[in-house]
C-alpha cells in the first residue's frame, strides 16, 4: 500500500471527486479542497468509510487560506507527494464578442492563483528538494482547435499550460516533476450551462462514439501520481478518444 500524501484541489468536482477516489484506492491518504459544494465530499466519506481522506474549505483565490490548508496538513501528516490542480469555474457557452474582461478574469483567478498560492506555500518543502508530483487538468484545446464560445475559458487553460511547462522546468532541480492532463469533453456538471447539442455532437463526432467520463481521466491522474511516472516532466497527456488534433 502507498504511502504517499495527496492534495487534491477542487475534490468536489467531476474529476476532483473522481481522482479523489482512484488516489484512496491506490492506497494514498488524500486529503482536498472545496468552497462552495461539499455534496461530492459528503458522498466519497460516506461511500469509502476511511480514514486516509481529509476534507478542507479553502477559496484557493486567497492566499492566506492556501497557506493554512498547506500548513496544516504538513504539520499533522507531513510532506505532501502529489498535487492535483482540478479546479474549474462554472463554465458558460459565451461568444467571444459577447465577452468582458471579467469573464477572462474569473477563469484566470480560479486557474492560476490557485497554482500560483499552492506552490509559495509549498516553497519549504520545495527547497528542502523533497519530491513532489504537481498534475495539472487542460483542455484538448491546448494542443487541437478550440470550439466557439469558450474563449474565456481556453485562454485561462492556455495560461496553465504556460505556467505548468515553466514549472516543470524550474523545479525539476529540485526533484519536483510537472505533467498536464488534457482531455476531451468530459460527462460532468459543468456541461450544464453549454448547449446540448454541442455535447451531443461531440460525442457523436468522436471516434469512440462517446465523451469522456471522469474515470477516464482519473485513471491518467493514477499513473501520474504514481511511481511509474518519475521521468515524466513537463509532459501533456491527451485523453479524447482519439478526437482530432490539429
Amino acid at each position: 500500500m502507498s504511502k504517499k500524501l495527496a492534495l487534491v484541489l477542487g475534490g468536489n468536482g467531476g474529476i476532483g471527486s473522481s481522482a479523489v477516489r482512484r488516489l484512496i484506492e491506490d492506497g494514498m491518504h488524500v486529503c482536498t479542497t472545496y468552497y462552495k459544494n461539499k455534496d461530492q465530499i459528503e458522498k466519497i466519506k460516506a461511500d469509502l468509510k476511511t480514514c486516509r481522506f481529509t476534507e478542507y474549505k479553502c477559496n484557493t483565490l486567497v492566499s492566506t487560506d492556501v497557506n493554512k490548508v498547506v500548513n496544516d496538513i504538513t504539520s499533522s501528516l507531513g510532506h505532501i507527494d502529489v498535487v492535483v490542480f482540478a479546479l474549474a469555474p462554472e463554465l458558460k457557452y459565451k461568444k467571444l464578442l459577447s465577452l468582458e474582461w471579467d469573464d477572462y478574469k474569473e477563469h484566470f483567478d480560479v486557474q492560476l492563483k490557485s497554482i500560483h498560492y499552492t506552490i509559495k506555500a509549498l516553497t519549504d518543502q520545495i527547497q528542502a528538494k523533497h519530491e513532489t508530483k504537481f498534475i495539472v487538468l487542460l483542455t484538448e484545446a491546448c494542443v487541437g482547435t478550440p470550439p466557439k464560445g469558450l474563449s474565456h475559458y481556453l485562454t485561462a487553460k492556455y495560461a496553465a499550460l504556460g505556467m505548468a511547462k515553466a514549472m516543470a522546468v524550474e523545479l525539476a532541480p529540485y526533484g519536483c516533476t510537472v505533467n498536464m492532463i488534457s482531455p476531451g469533453m468530459v460527462e460532468t456538471p459543468l456541461l450544464t450551462h453549454l448547449p446540448s447539442k454541442l455535447v451531443e455532437m461531440t460525442a457523436y463526432q468522436n471516434p469512440m462514439k462517446r465523451n469522456a467520463i471522469p474515470n477516464d481521466v482519473s485513471n491518467a491522474i493514477s499513473y501520474l501520481a504514481s511511481d511509474q511516472s518519475d521521468y515524466l516532466n513537463g509532459t501533456n497527456i491527451v485523453i479524447n478518444g482519439g478526437g482530432k488534433i490539429n
